[in-house]
């Protein structure tokens, strides 16, 4: 959605930073969006994309609904493939100029290997958010597979338990630190070496 916060931002940095909506699920919106990056972006593409909007559904096996794991998996799964997509021919512009990736923003929770309840979990089961992530991590595979021949490089991320509407205000970390972290992932770290992999913000690799 568009914040107080980020309006005050582009109106900082006008010729800089551009603000533009989007109903991630209104697949019929992307040619209308796509257009108005290209106007933005020319013939340099998009070096660059984050795909970090995400809903989290917390609801155990005795609550869960048909209903909730297709909304959790479409916003957390579906959107962010269709959006990658949509944007394909501005990512292949820019990646026969320069260094390109997909950034995929996963969770910790969407780790199988990582999915038993000892020690206690306060995520614990959640059907929706946690399957919807590890989704969400193996498109990112099959992704990064795909746009490997075309100089794309595509990763999932952690960012940490963060103090966000989505984390709460108990959350481990500030938001300074997670995105601080990724940044940091994408600037340093991104390399044929990691197509595909499960990073967290401080660098180390996540096992699927």
């Amino acid at each position: 959605r568009l914040t107080q916060s980020w309006i005050n931002e582009r109106d900082k940095h006008p010729n800089r930073l551009h603000v533009l909506q989007l109903e991630g699920t209104n697949y019929n919106s992307f040619p209308e969006f796509v257009k108005q990056v290209e106007a933005i972006v020319g013939d340099q593409g998009i070096d660059t994309l984050i795909n970090n909007a995400g809903i989290a559904i917390k609801k155990l096996l005795d609550g869960v609904t048909a209903e909730d794991m297709l909304k959790n998996f479409e916003v957390n799964s579906v959107a962010p493939l269709m959006l990658t997509k949509a944007l394909l021919p501005l990512l292949k512009v820019s990646a026969s100029k320069r260094k390109t990736a997909v950034i995929n923003i996963s969770s910790g929770q969407g780790s199988i290997a990582r999915a038993n309840h000892t020690p206690p979990n306060p995520w614990r089961s959640m059907y929706p958010y946690r399957t919807s992530k590890t989704a969400l991590n193996m498109i990112t595979k099959c992704l990064a597979v795909d746009l490997k021949p075309h100089g794309i490089h595509v990763i999932c991320m952690s960012p940490g338990h963060l103090k966000t509407d989505l984390g709460g205000p108990t959350a481990d970390l500030e938001v300074s630190t997670g995105v601080s972290g990724v940044l940091n992932v994408i600037k340093t770290q991104i390399t044929d070496d990691v197509l595909g992999k499960y990073i967290r913000y401080e660098g180390s690799i996540l096992p699927y």
